[in-house]
């Protein structure tokens, strides 16, 4: 039969509607695409892409060196450079701790804007400059900013499938403008990836349990497989999830079983291959995992979603919605209707969320928990749950306005759990100007074929990227490599301080007139850089040169109580961290300190450390260079015999 025509029209005006919305959402998070440069994990995922443009799938290797992004512990035994292989891929030398999808997006993007892999030439120069890195970040992370529109158009499609055009309008809107989904949006990254392709997982998966039509069977078996190659953890909490709703739908649907094999074969016949070709399935018994870490069951209310609050909202939505669905109170239509309907779609998203958080606390690596990733998984369903709960809410209030009024009932959740709006949000703490200066200074240093060019974990990723030159992380080399290596050696450290807020150059004025000293802003920015960088020098001093005396500059009263107060304030820096979990049980106090726990946790952080270091040696008697304005130290080390006995002797640049 023909549609009305005021339906035509009306779902006309509504479909343009949204696409004005969607298209609005593209160019906020378009917005400051490349205000700033990558984070190391950004860095990571592009080196990847690069090594699918050059090779046509993600490989071990960039610019003729192995790539390290994790947790040192698999020894390389008989390799005379590197003392230990890199877990993030197999013995088959390709990706396996990342989901290839959005690697593969990243590469495509590369595709469209022209941008190919570096080559390992012999050429020591840098590759980049400033707008060309620019152009490389903002191409990294456009893919992105469509998985980020396209979980807004599932949002909206989902919350009109799970309840109706209130909820629907409520998550796109609000999603549209939501400071974390900003944030990931921006990412070169899987997140967006995952939160989109979790959503969808969500929205077929209820149509498969609701309706059990064939062709619902397909899409969900589609978004599962795409799942599987955006985040390996999402799927098996998606696949967890089915597997509990698996009698509901063989006695709810005709042929349930029948329909239940034909999709656990078709996301079989999309996945195991891939298990099989990757060798994915040899490295897994290696990875350390973060729950033997956990002190249980109190470090449930330190991480997201299990905070009083919304545990507590969460709780009472739940109770009220049960109380009204089972008790049948005597209350009017137009507020049991709306809690009779929320009732299946609170349990269904709700236990969805449950498995991801289970799935990720049980099987999550340790290196990987960190509590800006922990709730990727359930993200988007529980964010869906929202909308949905907001329009219950508007349909009790005034059913006929409940289109109008969810959107603002969700705006209400938002601002009282404590969240405000950001169209600047991000991840990236990073500054264009001090990577220039970290580059600046690798133009101004002597190079050529023989000199090998290393980095402090992890950044190591991003000074390749940018630069275009192999830049390796030190920590997998041989301590014996090192020290016979005759050519010269480079050595960046980006940690040379860590801010606890108390070292800036303000503080500094303020605490010396305290003591009737009145400094100028220039010796003002000296005292800051020496305080800032004094723990660093002291700790590389002791590590290369432990028989050599010392030469610190001595510090006034003013510095000594700055000094103090900033070592009080650094515990907490580190264990409000976002991977407080993988340095548990170590004294942090220093960036050194914490990526050599990081990389080294479970193969004895104490042998790789201070005069254990495997530069320790190689870099005595080196050209030591702290770059102020980056908090930056880098190291020019010409070959020495062993036994040399120079001191380092640090030297400042603005």
């Amino acid at each position: 039969m023909a549609k009305d025509p005021s339906t035509r029209k009306r779902r006309t005006i509504e479909a343009s509607l949204v696409t004005l919305v969607l298209v609005a959402s593209f160019a906020i998070r378009m917005l400051y695409l490349n205000d700033r440069p990558f984070w190391v994990d950004e860095a990571e995922s592009s080196i990847n892409a690069l090594t699918i443009v050059k090779n046509g799938y993600p490989t071990d290797t960039y610019l003729g060196i192995p790539i390290y992004e994790n947790t040192l512990i698999q020894p390389w035994p008989g390799n005379a450079e590197y003392e230990f292989r890199d877990l993030s891929y197999s013995d088959k030398h390709v990706a396996i701790y990342h989901g290839w999808l959005p690697l593969y997006a990243i590469a495509g993007s590369f595709l469209l804007h022209g941008i190919t892999p570096d080559e390992a030439n012999g050429t020591c120069l840098v590759k980049h400059d400033l707008s060309e890195r620019m152009r490389r970040t903002e191409a990294a992370r456009l893919p992105a900013v469509l998985f980020g529109v396209l979980f807004l158009g599932v949002a909206f499609v989902g919350g009109r499938l799970l309840y109706g055009a209130d909820a629907a309008w409520a998550g796109l809107i609000v999603g549209s403008i939501y400071p974390y989904h900003l944030a990931i949006s921006r990412q070169a990254r899987y997140y967006s990836a995952e939160v989109a392709l979790t959503t969808a997982c969500v929205v077929s998966l209820w149509l498969f349990v609701k309706n059990g039509k064939w062709k619902h069977v397909y899409l969900t078996a589609f978004a599962f497989v795409l799942l599987f190659y955006t985040h390996l953890l999402s799927f098996f909490a998606a696949g967890l999830f089915c597997l509990l709703l698996t009698p509901l739908i063989a006695r709810r649907h005709e042929a349930g079983v029948r329909k239940l094999l034909i999709f656990t074969g078709l996301v079989a016949a999309g996945t195991l291959p891939w298990f099989i070709a990757t060798g994915f399935y040899r490295q897994q018994g290696h990875i350390p995992r973060a729950w033997p870490l956990l002190n249980l069951p109190g470090d449930f209310w330190r991480y997201p979603p299990v905070h009083v609050f919304s545990a507590v909202v969460g709780i009472l939505i739940a109770l009220l919605t049960a109380w009204i669905a089972l008790m049948k109170p005597r209350a009017s239509e137009r507020v049991s209707a709306p809690a009779r309907q929320l009732g299946p779609v609170l349990l269904f998203l709700g236990g969805w969320g449950i498995c991801g958080y289970v799935t990720f606390v049980a099987f999550v690596p340790a290196v990987s928990f960190d509590t800006s990733r922990l709730n990727l998984s359930y993200w988007g369903p529980l964010f869906l749950l929202a909308s949905v709960c907001s329009g219950a809410i508007a349909r009790a209030l005034t059913p006929r306005c409940s289109v109008l009024l969810a959107p603002l009932v969700l705006f209400v959740i938002f601002f009282v759990t404590g969240h405000r709006l950001n169209f600047h949000e991000g991840f990236s703490s990073g500054d264009w100007k001090a990577d220039a200066v970290v580059l600046d200074q690798l133009k101004s240093m002597p190079m050529d074929c023989t000199t090998k060019l290393y980095a402090a974990p992890n950044d190591h990723l991003v000074l390749t990227f940018y630069s275009g030159l192999p830049v390796q992380d030190i920590t997998p080399i041989r301590r014996s490599y090192l020290d016979s290596y005759r050519g010269n050696i480079i050595y960046i450290d980006r940690g040379a301080s860590v801010n606890s807020g108390l070292l800036t150059p303000e503080n500094v004025r303020t605490a010396a007139l305290l003591d009737g000293l009145r400094l100028s802003p220039e010796a003002a920015e000296t005292w800051s850089t020496l305080l800032r960088t004094r723990d660093y020098r002291e700790t590389m001093l002791k590590s290369v040169s432990p028989d050599v005396t010392q030469e610190i500059e001595p510090l006034p009263p003013f510095g000594r109580e700055l000094l103090a107060a900033h070592h009080r304030n650094l515990p907490s820096v580190f264990s409000n961290s976002s991977m407080e979990l993988v340095t548990r049980g170590f004294a942090i106090n220093s960036w050194p300190d914490w990526r050599v726990v990081l990389k080294y946790r479970f193969v004895g952080p104490a042998a790789h450390s201070g005069i254990h270091a495997n530069y320790a040696t190689r870099l005595r008697g080196a050209d030591a260079v702290i770059l102020s304005r980056a908090d930056t130290a880098v190291y020019l080390s010409r070959w020495h015999p062993s036994d040399t006995n120079e001191s380092l002797k640090f030297r400042f640049v603005r």
